[in-house]
């Protein structure tokens, strides 16, 4: 098996904007770039004003556009290239699932939210909630270093794609503003609707979502979908998230081939027309993932190990070759262990696995048996000039574990950081890669992402106890240490009452019987302000819409935990 992260031959180039990177990985971004494809008479797909597309469809009265890209900076760019076809008003919103709902307000005027018809799937606001709600802090973080948030717009430490398209926020041209709305119209699985005179119907069929739609134009043989991407398809992504069970994506796709459309639209990617063509292309896909599927599950059922597992399943040459299944957003092997991970947890069969030294103990360990960090560092030099990069990064993480923690030992990891980013074909390895390398050399803080995804707009359109209960996660555990201690929340009319007890912050979706500690009631444009991080003292809070009764310094503890720099 080669291997490109120790020494097998890459083609490296430079790109347009000085990306130093794999030929084939900038090679694959061409296809990508900012333009308005014409699918049919009838529907138009744009690329390139964000990381997923967004697709067009004239109605009878107007046009009917599916997914908003993630900011409106993005969806005004998107309507400027529809705008070259029809000055029509938008009839309707439709969401193929919660990644691409966030430019909407681009269509929609603030104040009326209910003038235009949004449809989607019936979780998506659960889904929505999930991502933005109790994991929100550490997936911005992890959002910011998959997608090069971290890196530079230009040089050799850029981006030349994203794999999925070809840009996610240009920060050098803008700061992206969300800009959510509510959908509206909720689909039921098989739902049939006619929106501006257009039939559709919708199927529920996973994606990288549980709230991902499968939407089927009969009269044009139109298939819109997010599971056939230009990738072979995100099994596990780096930024985190809960298991995509490969076996959940075989159903949607089984039903794009029943359907035989003459056109596949992806939620990323160009379009490909021709019956033939959308069967061949979709054929391999889902083959593509059953087989890492079925080949995994026989790899456990032999006893392997995760580590085993990667070596032992590898693509054939058919599959790895398909027009949809190249490796430019992640990796096969992440796949592998996240299937194995999802299926049966993390241990292996190595019952030293159970009880591991802390790694700074191990790592001093197993460098004394070296002779040092000092040898340790000279070996690793060494595998950087044998292009071992991958043996040089992991002598380097253990000297600098060991204490290590001279410039030259993290220039040595930094370095063969690098070099893997520039030979690897998957846009999610390279930003990972160059941002930890950046990372060593002091030039960014990940802990301080340069976006954000939750503002007080996005907070005012999510449920009120999405945040609420987020609230389990910063309040500090030390305010119950002396005893069981209640809050009453109202927000504006939603009632809360949080139990403080044993370290925990139990939730429940009403006031409780009998008199609280402390009564807090704020303003719902205050609440969504302090969670958005724009409050940096409660002092300032207007005092019309915040009031607190009972143990004051209990209510402000509970929502301090607020404030930027606390409760996380």
């Amino acid at each position: 098996m080669s291997n490109p992260y120790m020494g097998h031959p890459v083609e490296v180039v430079t790109s347009a904007r000085g990306a130093v990177a794999n030929a084939a990985y900038v090679a694959h971004g061409h296809a990508l770039s900012r333009k308005l494809h014409k699918v049919t008479d009838r529907v138009y797909c744009q690329l390139g004003s964000c990381l997923g597309n967004s697709t067009m469809v004239l109605g009878e009265q107007g046009m009917i556009v599916v997914d908003t890209g993630d900011c409106v900076q993005q969806s005004a760019e998107q309507l400027e290239d529809f705008r070259t076809v029809t000055d029509r008003p938008v009839s309707a919103l439709i969401y193929t699932h919660s990644h691409y709902a966030l430019g909407s307000r681009t269509y929609v005027p603030a104040g009326q939210d209910d003038a235009l018809p949004i449809y989607a799937h019936k979780d998506l606001m659960q889904v929505m909630s999930r991502a933005l709600g109790d994991l929100a802090p550490f997936l911005t973080r992890r959002v910011a270093m998959q997608f090069g948030m971290f890196l530079p717009a230009d040089g050799p430490d850029s981006m030349p794609n994203q794999g999925l398209g070809e840009t996610f926020f240009p920060l050098d041209r803008y700061q992206p503003q969300p800009g959510f709305v509510r959908p509206n119209r909720w689909l039921d699985d098989g739902q049939s609707e006619r929106i501006d005179g257009v039939p559709f119907q919708f199927w529920h069929h996973a994606g990288d979502t549980d709230d991902t739609l499968l939407t089927w134009m009969p009269d044009d043989g139109v298939v819109i979908n997010n599971i056939a991407w230009p990738v072979m398809f995100n099994i596990y992504t780096l930024r985190g998230e809960m298991f995509r069970n490969p076996a959940r994506l075989l159903p949607g796709l089984d039903k794009i081939l029943e359907l035989q459309p003459r056109h596949l639209v992806g939620v990323h990617g160009v379009p490909i027309s021709g019956e033939d063509e959308v069967r061949r292309a979709v054929t391999e896909y889902r083959d593509c993932i059953q087989f890492t599927y079925d080949q995994t599950v026989r790899g456990i059922n032999r006893g392997m190990s995760p580590d085993e597992l990667v070596r032992f399943v590898q693509l054939p040459k058919a599959l790895a070759e398909g027009r949809l299944t190249g490796q430019y957003y992640g990796e096969l092997p992440y796949y592998v262990r996240q299937i194995y991970t999802g299926l049966v947890g993390w241990f292996g069969s190595d019952t030293v696995e159970l009880h591991r030294l802390p790694e700074q103990e191990s790592a001093q360990r197993w460098c004394a048996l070296a002779g040092g960090t000092g040898a340790v560092l000279a070996q690793a030099r060494q595998a950087l000039a044998n292009k071992e990069y991958q043996w040089a990064a992991e002598l380097a993480t253990q000297a600098l574990r060991a204490g290590a923690c001279d410039a030259e030992a993290r220039q040595t990891k930094a370095d063969a950081l690098r070099a893997m980013g520039q030979v690897t074909t998957a846009s999610n390895t390279r930003s990972w890669y160059l941002t930890q390398a950046r990372e060593l050399e002091g030039l960014v803080d990940t802990r301080q992402p340069p976006i954000r995804f939750v503002t007080a707009a996005t907070v005012r359109q999510m449920p009120v106890a999405t945040y609420v209960n987020a609230m389990r996660f910063r309040v500090d555990p030390a305010l119950s240490a002396e005893g069981s201690r209640c809050v009453h929340l109202s927000i504006d009319a939603a009632d809360f009452t949080l139990n403080l007890r044993n370290g925990v912050v139990a939730v429940t979706p009403c006031l409780s019987g009998g008199k609280p500690d402390a009564h807090v009631c704020i303003g719902l444009a205050q609440w969504a302000a302090l969670v958005a991080g724009d409050v940096a003292d409660l002092a300032t809070l207007a005092s019309a819409e915040l009031a607190i009764s009972g143990d004051r310094k209990l209510g402000e503890a509970v929502l301090g935990a607020w404030l930027p720099g606390t409760g996380i």
